[in-house]
């Protein structure tokens, strides 16, 4: 796409209506192929389905304030924009764009920008489809859990969590009504021949539970990755951090929160797609 033929439309605060806002961290213009950590100035696009219109160029030295951190100047610079594509990141700075509503994503490094924003605007649009239809079932085959136990706070809640937005399936549940807990396994397949999840609800408990320092996450082999993630964040689940190629390695990670904030690994291996 050659800047002299892309189209630019005033300044705006807000994307057109149906459009998503998108900014792109590029050399020339032409490719995303500038790491976050050396882009000094981003293209602002409203994505329609007629196509990418580009707002304006906001370079980070006409937005610092002060002595204020790059990191904190593009939250804010970019705070009306709903996805940020570069052509790479860390966790660090992926977090915490995320944490200000912005989906950082390198996965479409190399890529012609006008092809990359179609791609993103459409895995959106499909995703936003999906939500506000009949919810079609998860494609689950090729998932695996690694691990753990978790203590939760409403089993009823969890469960529909890990099941309807996951994938999983429930293989055992109980009541222990001498002790006063519920436990459930929950799992890919068709029995306990992979290693399960299990929940425990205890029923006399009333405060949600502090996260404790040893827990880190559980983690679920999955296929599909951003379309999976397109469609957990349609449907308001919390993201940390959106999919990413690993800084060692090439499969793709995503990290998710269940319904008491736990964090859920989300690990594409480089050989499936």
């Amino acid at each position: 796409m050659q800047q002299d033929t892309i189209e630019k439309a005033p300044a705006a605060t807000t994307p057109a209506t149906g459009a998503l806002r998108i900014a792109v961290s590029s050399r020339d213009g032409t490719k995303i192929d500038r790491h976050f950590g050396q882009s000094d100035e981003f293209l602002v696009f409203d994505v329609g389905a007629g196509g990418p219109v580009l707002i304006e160029r906001r370079d980070v030295a006409s937005h610092a304030q002060g002595d204020q951190d790059a990191r904190d100047t593009i939250c804010r610079m970019l705070s009306d924009c709903s996805i940020l594509l570069v052509a790479k990141i860390g966790v660090a700075p992926q977090e915490k764009l995320a944490g200000a509503g912005i989906e950082a994503s390198d996965l479409h490094v190399g890529k012609a920008v006008d092809a990359a924003l179609a791609e993103a605007y459409a895995a959106k649009m499909l995703a936003a489809k999906t939500a506000a239809g009949p919810c079609a079932a998860i494609d689950s085959t090729n998932f695996r859990l690694a691990h753990a136990m978790l203590r939760v706070n409403d089993i009823d809640r969890s469960l529909d969590f890990y099941t309807r937005l996951l994938g999983m399936r429930l293989l055992e549940r109980r009541d222990h009504k001498k002790n006063q807990f519920s436990q459930a396994y929950l799992g890919y397949g068709e029995g306990f021949g992979q290693m399960a999840l299990e929940l425990v609800f205890n029923w006399a408990r009333e405060e949600p539970y502090v996260k404790g320092d040893a827990f880190g996450h559980i983690a679920i082999e999955v296929r599909g990755i951003s379309a999976l993630c397109d469609r957990l964040a349609a449907a308001g689940v919390p993201m940390p951090r959106p999919p990413r190629g690993q800084r060692h390695g090439e499969n793709i990670v995503a990290f998710i929160e269940d319904p008491d904030g736990h964090h859920i690994e989300l690990v594409q291996q480089a050989s499936v797609q």
